[in-house]
């Protein structure tokens, strides 16, 4: 659901048919694995479209109900990915820096309205991802995969304590949270090593 029409199409059909949404899961995404001056640009547009354009369509059409309802949990999708730039992977990261940003905003935003905005930020997961980005044999996934109902587990706990982030995976944790300690050119060095493929 990456175009206006489609996220504004399903908005409408739920309005006719009198469904009230309490809950927002925004979820779709995928990632593109490569230097930047190789990787096709169409492919880049189209995982901006779904990674960002959708999640903020759908959240701007369902967000006001939750408001004027004061009632409303939205789970948008981030990465541990949103913690630092990612070469061979530029675009990716940076669609959920954004995802990451946007969530954050809207949860002070939605303070004292009844509604809270959470973002997940899941490591390595194994979902297909890896495949769709041709990551299949980078260090990164090779080092180990977190399983994806664990991660769906406590993404859900996070939403309902209404929490703001929630990183699965005390390894991700402490990855998040070290690395504005550590000297960005050090750290953008160290994702692309695991990056690449062994």
């Amino acid at each position: 659901m990456s175009k206006y029409s489609e996220a504004e199409a399903l908005f409408q059909e739920l309005q006719q048919q009198q469904i009230t949404v309490d809950f927002l899961v925004n979820n779709a995404g995928y990632g593109l694995f490569g230097e930047f001056t190789e990787t096709d640009l169409q492919d880049e547009l189209s995982m901006i479209d779904i990674n960002i354009k959708a999640l903020t369509t759908l959240t701007k059409l369902f967000l006001p109900g939750m408001k004027q309802r004061r009632n409303g949990k939205i789970l948008n999708v981030a990465s541990t990915a949103a913690f630092q730039p990612g070469p061979l992977m530029a675009v990716y990261y940076a669609t959920k820096a954004c995802v990451l940003s946007f969530s954050e905003a809207l949860e002070n935003e939605m303070k004292g309205n009844g509604v809270t905005v959470t973002a997940l930020c899941p490591g390595p997961t194994k979902t297909g991802f890896e495949s769709r980005a041709n990551l299949g044999q980078s260090k990164l996934f090779k080092s180990g995969v977190m399983d994806v109902e664990r991660v769906a587990n406590i993404g859900y706990e996070g939403l309902m304590k209404g929490k703001s982030i929630v990183i699965p995976g005390f390894k991700n944790r402490l990855l998040a949270n070290s690395i504005r300690f550590i000297p960005r050119k050090w750290v953008t060095a160290t994702v692309r090593n695991v990056q690449e493929k062994s």
